[in-house]
């Protein structure tokens, strides 16, 4: 596997995907892998020479579109994340979205487990995994796990959640333009958050080599709502996201966001031929994406956050039992790693 470094130069934003109307607010979101796929395919294309035009799709061979794909399709380009690392004093941490499940006991940080009682979430019966502890308990202030920690927790060692120090998250104001002219459009204010990295920044996984032949030719690419340049370059990741684990009793940590055919779950209730047993920390989130070809948002979907943990009744024989219950996983949407749990 490879890691995809994105090292942004100054700042970058990330917004919902919608035209601006009188008083609306544009609120940056974590960005799903739908802007780095869009900045890697439109920097590629001019690598290549193609020309771009704004609000007109793309003029390429059958050959390119097959390689580069197009907004419903990535071609032969596969990016999981994106994730947030960080470089200091030449110690590089990569950090990924902490497990929902996860308690503080006495300082400690636990795992819940997963009990024989029923609880009904929808149309669905499942079991409920809960805290057991009543006393000194807390809910961690933490949102991340570093890969080194993700190992210990994945082998059923202590482990501990960590955030990522290396960036912060600024408010800016900005004008919307009249769209015939530049003139200022009164009353159209709008809010958009940034995000400053120092030392850091994001990075995809890639398990293609094609997309790290093609990924290598790239010094940089222009990404985010106000298109702001990052640095690019590819290296080896030392970790498999699929890697299974020892425990008979696995469960799946959402790493990507997923849309499933159920809601929170897949219709069936399985991932593949394993049944779902619990969920935890399952929370909607909105999709989309902006169409540069035709000057309007892509399709909006909701979907399963990142965080949230499928407890399984066995495990599934392929990664690829879970990953095709989610749409867009061709886009990198339902991205996984196996867990660990103990029953109560």
């Amino acid at each position: 596997m490879y890691a995809v470094y994105f090292e942004p130069e100054d700042w970058v934003s990330f917004r919902e995907a919608k035209r601006f109307g009188v008083g609306d607010v544009a609120k940056t979101t974590l960005p799903t892998a739908i802007p780095f796929y869009g900045a890697v395919r439109t920097a590629l294309m001019l690598k290549k020479g193609i020309e771009l035009d704004y609000h007109k799709p793309p003029s390429l061979s059958k050959e390119l579109k097959e390689l580069l794909g197009d907004e419903s399709h990535p071609g032969k380009i596969r990016l999981y994340g994106p994730f947030i690392f960080s470089q200091c004093n030449g110690k590089r941490k990569h950090f990924f979205p902490a497990p929902k499940n996860v308690y503080v006991k006495d300082g400690s940080y636990k795992l819940m487990p997963c009990s024989s009682l029923k609880t009904k979430v929808d149309d669905y019966e499942l079991d409920l995994a809960w805290i057991p502890d009543v006393k000194n308990v807390d809910e961690p202030e933490e949102s991340y796990i570093e890969l080194e920690e993700l190992k210990k927790l994945k082998q059923g060692e202590p482990f501990k959640l960590e955030n990522p120090s290396n960036f912060e998250i600024e408010a800016k104001t900005g004008i919307g333009l009249e769209k015939s002219s530049k003139r200022v459009q009164e009353g159209l204010l709008y809010n958009i958050s940034v995000y400053r990295f120092k030392n850091g920044g994001f990075f995809m996984l890639t398990d293609s080599e094609e997309t790290v032949n093609e990924v290598s030719k790239l010094d940089g690419v222009f990404l985010g709502g106000k298109q702001r340049w990052a640095r690019v370059w590819v290296e080896e990741f030392p970790f498999n996201l699929f890697e299974d684990i020892d425990s008979e009793n696995a469960a799946i940590l959402l790493l990507t966001p997923a849309i499933y055919s159920g809601g929170f779950i897949p219709k069936t209730g399985r991932f593949g031929s394993v049944q779902i047993r619990a969920v935890v920390g399952v929370r909607k989130v909105a999709v989309s994406g902006w169409d540069v070809a035709n000057g309007r948002p892509k399709p909006m979907y909701h979907a399963v956050s990142s965080g949230a943990v499928y407890y399984l009744r066995g495990k599934p024989k392929d990664p690829t039992e879970v990953l095709s219950e989610s749409l867009l996983n061709q886009f990198g949407f339902g991205i996984f790693t196996y867990i660990p749990y103990e029953n109560f």
